[in-house]
């Protein structure tokens, strides 16, 4: 029975380095779910870095479409050899679950392999707004004696969630207007349709930068080195807006262990070259690699907290 049993684990040893030895000679896949985004610009920074790493072509490919259920769909389906990545924003993993069914059960059939970067988030506003902090803004909203229309990319993501958080810390009557992404939000803030919206810095730098919208205040209870002169919301006297986004990296939950460990260590040693470390911080993004197993404890403990939220606010998928 010995002689059996160390026959049958030689014979999936030499499986498993078979499959890493073959998965080795194919490009690795990081799919996102739409490409000209934040997300798009941490995959490619990432991607460049960790082909060096790996020795082996690495690809960002964009799978658009029901807001990362199909990108997530297709790596799912795909070879558990490790090549065939979800590089993910956190709102698919911590909010969409409680929000609706999902074609599929994403703890079951998606595993955590690392986070990559968490982000710095911010609160932005047209620039033709005469406000230029959380303070001036809501003296700006009061006066208006109205709904103050944000944007959100979409029903049932963060960004809805941060509002809502906001319109809790400073007192305002605040509408989650839904659009298709990010990018005609931003397009409707600087043409002034819209008051502003809450996101991820990397996409509104080039417009604050240009002038053309303008951060009030960040999410979260620090200062970051990309925008140093912009205090965070709370430091302005105004608590809850704290929840930070993140970026990460899963893989079909049928992936060997030894190909995950594999894609970690690879992963991290990519995080800590300082050429990446720097794109990315002037970015707006801080390098945050983890284990799986933190990794999967992080995703368990935000859907904890947005799901406290939506049960608060009776919120619901329309």
């Amino acid at each position: 029975m010995n002689r059996l049993m160390h026959m049958l684990l030689v014979i999936s040893c030499t499986l498993s380095l078979l499959t890493t030895a073959q998965a080795a000679d194919k490009p690795i896949r990081l799919v996102i779910f739409a490409a000209g985004g934040p997300v798009d610009f941490v995959a490619r920074q990432f991607a460049e870095k960790l082909s060096k790493t790996m020795m082996t072509d690495v690809i960002v490919e964009a799978k658009p479409g029901a807001n990362g259920i199909i990108a997530a769909q297709s790596v799912i389906a795909s070879e558990p050899d490790g090549t065939t990545l979800f590089f993910a924003s956190s709102g698919l993993f911590t909010i969409s679950p409680i929000f609706q069914k999902l074609p599929f059960d994403i703890d079951r059939d998606l595993i955590p392999v690392s986070r990559i970067v968490i982000n710095a988030s911010a609160v932005a506003i047209d620039a033709n707004i005469p406000a230029k902090t959380v303070g001036e803004f809501i003296a700006y909203a009061k006066a208006k004696n109205q709904t103050i229309d944000f944007g959100s990319p979409g029903v049932g993501n963060i960004t809805q969630l941060w509002i809502e958080q906001f319109a809790d810390a400073t007192g305002l009557t605040l509408m989650a207007v839904p659009y298709k992404g990010i990018a005609p939000v931003m397009v409707d803030v600087m043409g002034g349709r819209l008051a502003g919206t809450i996101g991820d810095l990397p996409a509104f730098l080039p417009h604050i930068n240009s002038g053309r919208m303008r951060v009030i205040g960040l999410v979260g209870e620090t200062r970051n080195p990309a925008v140093p002169n912009i205090p965070t919301v709370h430091e302005q006297g105004y608590q809850g807006l704290n929840a930070l986004s993140w970026y990460g990296v899963f893989a079909s939950s049928k992936t060997p262990s030894p190909v995950v460990d594999k894609l970690n260590a690879a992963f991290k040693q990519a995080l800590s070259e300082p050429s990446l470390r720097d794109s990315l911080r002037a970015a707006g993004v801080e390098p945050a690699a983890s284990t799986p197993a933190e990794f999967a404890t992080l995703v368990q403990a935000d859907r904890a907290r947005w799901a406290a939220l939506i049960k608060q606010k009776k919120l619901k998928m329309e």
